[in-house]
């Protein structure tokens, strides 16, 4: 949890709210988490909202976080953090 600072721990789920400039930015985000989640095969549970992104990593077969919840986090929180790994 260290490494992710702007994560916490809701409902045995890591969850991250990003504020977004605008409806696109979010999206654009979005859309950057989607494709990373595909290529990894672990989805995360995205909702979007004008000025807002959740992010919800947790693996169902464990019932709660695992190790690749973590490694996607900080995966997802390089997309949203800097624009160039769109």
């Amino acid at each position: 949890m260290e490494q992710l600072e702007n994560w916490t721990v809701e409902d045995r789920a890591l969850e991250r709210h990003y504020q977004s400039k605008n409806y696109l930015d979010g999206l654009e985000k979005l859309n950057g988490i989607a494709k990373m989640s595909e290529t990894e095969n672990h989805h995360p549970e995205l909702l979007l909202e004008w000025g807002r992104l959740t992010i919800r990593y947790w693996t169902h077969t464990a019932n709660g976080i695992t190790a690749l919840d973590f490694q996607l986090a900080r995966q997802a929180e390089l997309i949203l953090t800097d624009a160039k790994n769109l």
